[in-house]
């Protein structure tokens, strides 16, 4: 008799003691993992990157003075192309170097020809930068960076005689070029988003500052260089990135 009042007693009590025992949840495991390995796109890099970008845009120096040796006009733009090459050493910090060129500028400066010579004026940008990011804020389809440049620029006048029939070139070609080369330094800001593993698209806006000659160039017809002194470049552009994990 008593041996099943303890029997009893002890099968009111299970449910109650079953009570303090853990509840497995279902896929415990996911739950275990910290933040890094449960992240996505951009949050989920966590070794070093080797980035290829490459982008088209728009260049801008508003307050350029764009002369001939009879003529000023202000401010230029152009088309521009730029590519980089990045090492994103973490997370938050990346350095590299790159090119920017502006191809079509959009201002004129009509060359003074000498009597009897006709001569066509072109006009190319070219800056050879280093650069260094800081990324403050990474999310899974969205990063933000801005970084500082500096380095080399070059400004190519180009006059070609543009009559067939003219025949003045004794020695060498029928275009004379003038490059004027300066130091630039500047900022950039931009935004990166998450395509797929490897690619991403970005835009960035840049500001830089041109340090040209004062005294400028001049070629054998005493023709003068277009650009010179202190000049401001702003540039606004998209990009493609291929990233590499190293």
């Amino acid at each position: 008799m008593s041996s099943c009042a303890g029997l009893i007693a002890a099968l009111a009590a299970f449910p109650a003691k079953a009570q303090d025992l853990p509840v497995e949840r279902p896929n415990a495991h996911y739950y275990d993992l910290d933040e890094t390995r449960v992240a996505r796109g951009f949050a989920a890099l966590n070794r070093s990157t080797g980035i290829a970008e490459v982008g088209v845009g728009w260049l801008t120096l508003p307050g350029a003075q764009v002369c001939s040796a009879n003529s000023c006009k202000k401010g230029d733009t152009s088309f521009a192309l730029d590519a980089w090459e990045l090492f994103r050493t973490s997370r938050r910090f990346a350095f590299g170097a790159g090119f920017l060129l502006g191809l079509i500028p959009t201002t004129a400066a009509p060359p003074s020809n000498p009597m009897g010579v006709e001569r066509d004026h072109s006009r190319s940008y070219l800056t050879l930068e280093g650069t260094i990011r800081h990324y403050p804020y990474i999310g899974e389809s969205v990063e933000l960076w801005w970084g500082v440049t500096g380095g080399l620029v070059v400004v190519n006048d180009r006059f070609a005689v543009n009559n067939q029939q003219q025949d003045l070139a004794l020695v060498g070609g029928s275009a004379a070029t003038i490059r004027t080369e300066g130091a630039t330094i500047g900022a950039a800001l931009g935004a990166e988003f998450w395509l797929a593993r490897n690619w991403s698209m970005g835009t960035a806006f840049r500001y830089g500052n041109w340090f040209l000659p004062k005294t400028a160039g001049k070629d054998p017809l005493l023709e003068e260089a277009s650009l010179t002194g202190r000049n401001t470049m702003f540039s606004l552009g998209i990009s493609l990135a291929y990233r590499i994990p190293l």
